[in-house]
């Protein structure tokens, strides 16, 4: 990992996926060697796909992993209820338990590991129809300097190259901070479009402000429990801007509801419902968004057990 930033490296990305694609067409650009982390054995030894942004649709084909090649990073961008199981994967794959791992998901996780872990957030927005991806909406995204779980720095090259592959792309050393900033957004846009069937962009008209600053309000009461200072003005414009961003995009819990999919609502709203019973707090539209996208949800959809593939939009 001494080598230059322009050198070529070996990329392990799970995918495609919506926000997968976005960093796998960046690293692409720059000559990487990007290999895609299927969830099974692979059928296939090459996937052809493509990025559309804008009026530009790019193509791509891009191999799959095959046991034996040698791995410099992976980036694991999935839902927040797969990420032990694509750990899993890359024990049986024999990946070096040294390797860095990037992680990308949506809500809050205690996953333990041995392997160095590195958080990566995102407001950038992006879906998937099948193989085809497309870029929805402008964000900023942080990684983390230093491993989560461990101490271990991420090597300046891979900085470097995820700085110019996913920009704007800022390292930070406290993720933490980013990553409750990221839930705050994850906890209005997700379970709101989710519910009403609406683009993030609804959610900038005047009727869902009330259920807005409620869930913002009860949000910044946990998040100071938990030793977080979030200024209200400040966080209603946080979220009021992603909002603007992304106004075209559907939202990954509202993309999960329309196809049936379990949501990553225990990892967003529960998350703050779990926090809030620690702290004797009342959070009731938290725990009314966690039931209906929830426990409720889970039992009026046929089957939870045989799951599609996830979107990865995040």
């Amino acid at each position: 990992m001494n080598a230059e930033p322009s050198s070529k490296l070996n990329w392990l990305v799970t995918g495609p996926g919506a926000i997968s694609g976005l960093i796998a067409a960046g690293l692409l650009e720059q000559q990487q060697s990007v290999h895609w982390l299927t969830r099974t054995a692979a059928q296939h030894t090459c996937i052809d796909w493509s990025l559309t942004k804008g009026s530009s649709c790019q193509h791509y084909q891009t191999p799959v992993f095959s046991a034996g090649q040698r791995i410099d990073a992976v980036i694991l961008a999935v839902k927040s209820y797969d990420l032990s199981n694509a750990l899993r994967r890359l024990d049986q794959l024999n990946i070096d338990a040294n390797c860095p791992v990037i992680i990308s998901h949506n809500g809050m996780s205690d996953i333990a590991s041995k392997r160095p872990l590195f958080a990566l957030l995102t407001t950038q927005a992006a879906s998937r129809d099948g193989y085809a991806i497309t870029k929805n909406g402008d964000g900023e995204s942080w990684l983390a300097q230093s491993a989560v779980n461990q101490q271990q720095l991420l090597p300046d090259t891979i900085q470097q190259l995820l700085k110019t592959a996913f920009a704007p792309l800022s390292v930070v050393e406290d993720i933490q901070r980013r990553q409750w900033q990221k839930l705050l957004i994850n906890c209005v846009i997700n379970p709101l479009t989710a519910i009403y069937r609406v683009n993030n962009g609804a959610l900038a008209e005047s009727r869902f402000r009330a259920e807005k600053d409620a869930l913002i309000e009860e949000f910044i009461a946990v998040a100071a429990a938990e030793g977080q200072d979030i200024d209200f003005d400040s966080a209603q414009q946080r979220v009021d801007a992603v909002i603007n961003a992304t106004a075209k995009n559907r939202s990954s819990m509202l993309v999960d509801v329309d196809n049936q999919r379990p949501t990553e609502i225990y990892a967003m709203n529960g998350f703050i419902v779990e926090k809030a019973g620690q702290h004797g707090l009342s959070v009731p539209l938290h725990k009314k968004v966690t039931c209906a996208l929830g426990a409720s949800y889970l039992s009026s959809i046929k089957s939870t057990t045989s799951r599609p593939k996830p979107d990865n939009a995040e």
